[in-house]
């Protein structure tokens, strides 16, 4: 494949946190392309590195080692200022406890970003198609505390689809939502990936939501222990099955060393 067609390239990456005078590695040499218009979820156990990863390719945080490439252009080098407009632009996030601020609107919640990133007028013209589409038109003058959890979710994400990202980054989107709304959100992400042409990274530990993505990767202590296509499996409990026995293997396998 072309550059072009992996806007999402991870070479070698690995990231270190101090807890105290404990050195811990969130990752470790972590290699990964996502193609253009793919699903990926990450999965993996609590403290597996999944949102770190996330993270990195976000541009929130800075590796130890390694590179992160978005549409080409390498992350890493970028300065502070630079990264945050190159993120406004490239990349959409949406968050598990939804970051609403809570003394704005939902509408302007939804178009904060476009507002810091001088587009507004842009994103005005957009907003009714995508207010329709997330079934939020009678909704938008209401703040946060006057929304349901899957309505307050269903304008995160709309706030991070407002400037048009090609990638779509989304770290635990089910956690704080009930399962029907949990259900909605992942059936919305695959219709945007498959509709729109959207590469969507999703973090979950979920099977229940990450059987909607095309590809999962597992991570385990901060390395990849495995891909593969979700085509295969007709439904929730046969992907967790199978995920169960790669974890258990991978375990065997390092107790045998």
């Amino acid at each position: 494949m072309s550059e072009k067609n992996i806007p999402v390239r991870v070479e070698n990456a690995s990231k270190r946190f101090r807890q105290g005078d404990t050195v811990v590695e969130a990752l470790k040499e972590v290699t990964l392309d996502v193609a253009e218009g793919e699903f990926l979820t990450v999965m993996g156990a609590s403290g597996s590195g999944k949102s770190t990863l996330l993270h990195l390719i976000a541009g929130l945080t800075r590796p130890d080692a390694g590179s992160i490439s978005i549409n080409g252009e390498i992350l890493t080098g970028m300065s502070d200022r630079r990264l945050t407009m190159f993120r406004r632009r490239h990349i959409g996030i949406i968050f598990q406890s939804f970051n609403l601020i809570p003394t704005l609107t939902a509408r302007d919640n939804i178009l904060l970003p476009a507002a810091s990133d001088g587009r507004i007028l842009e994103a005005e013209k957009a907003l009714p198609s995508l207010l329709s589409r997330l079934d939020l038109e009678n909704r938008i003058s209401h703040r946060p505390d006057a929304l349901s959890g899957g309505e307050q979710q269903r304008a995160a994400i709309a706030r991070a689809l407002i400037n048009q990202p090609a990638i779509v980054l989304a770290d635990e989107p089910t956690g704080s939502l009930d399962s029907v709304n949990g259900q909605n959100l992942c059936k919305l992400l695959r219709e945007m990936c498959d509709k729109d042409g959207r590469t969507i990274i999703l973090v979950t530990h979920e099977p229940s939501v990450a059987i909607w993505s095309k590809r999962i990767v597992v991570l385990k202590d901060g390395r990849i222990i495995s891909s593969f296509e979700t085509s295969g499996f007709k439904d929730s409990h046969s992907l967790a099955s199978h995920y169960q026995g790669i974890v258990e293997s991978d375990k065997r396998n390092g107790a045998a060393a």
